[in-house]
């Protein structure tokens, strides 16, 4: 029996794909960038905040058709089946299905557009245990060390998509900004 998109599937998902927001799910090698990147950070007198690390390819691809449809990139009836996963995404008119959609991208607390302008991937580094969603907090400007010792002066900004400065910092310790989505970074900038 198949349930319409809503607020049931965020519940669902909590339940049955469970997204992870521990280090220690990470891939290995990954990790150990992550947490020497994290680590420097917190040197620095920032404070980082991780929503996400390892996640569930079913909340994945809840993730992804919620946000197509809620943003309008995607249709009801463009959105592909997977198994384990009985939802109807078409309620019957176009406003209906991205209202459902909007209930669970709400629900999921997912990044809209201006944050965040790409929709969360089926085949997200997520996924895989590289990537990881973080908020990263400061005042003014803080000093930072990159990876090989080199101290760099940071300005806070409130769009992380644009501070390159913290990025190239994340960089030097394998940890890369997708500049399109806020709270995340990866092993590829993906």
């Amino acid at each position: 029996m198949t349930t319409k998109s809503g607020v049931f599937w965020v519940n669902w998902a909590n339940e049955n794909a469970k997204n992870s927001n521990q280090l220690i799910e990470l891939e290995r090698e990954f990790r150990e960038n992550v947490e020497a990147f994290i680590s420097a950070l917190r040197e620095g007198k920032a404070s980082v905040r991780i929503t996400s690390t390892r996640r569930n390819a079913k909340r994945a691809y809840l993730f992804h058709w919620a946000w197509r449809i809620a943003t309008g990139s995607a249709n009801a009836s463009d959105a592909t089946a997977m198994d384990g996963v009985d939802i109807e995404w078409d309620h019957g008119s176009a406003s209906s299905s991205k209202n459902g959609a909007l209930e669970m991208v709400n629900g999921f607390g997912l990044a809209m557009p201006p944050n965040s302008n790409v929709a969360p991937s089926l085949t997200s580094n997520h996924i895989m245990g590289k990537a990881i969603d973080m908020t990263i907090l400061w005042t003014g400007e803080m000093t930072v060390n990159d990876k090989a010792g080199n101290s760099t002066k940071v300005q806070f900004s409130t769009n992380v998509n644009t501070n390159t400065q913290l990025h190239k910092v994340g960089a030097s310790y394998g940890v890369y900004k997708l500049t399109s989505d806020a709270p995340h970074w990866s092993h590829n900038g993906r």
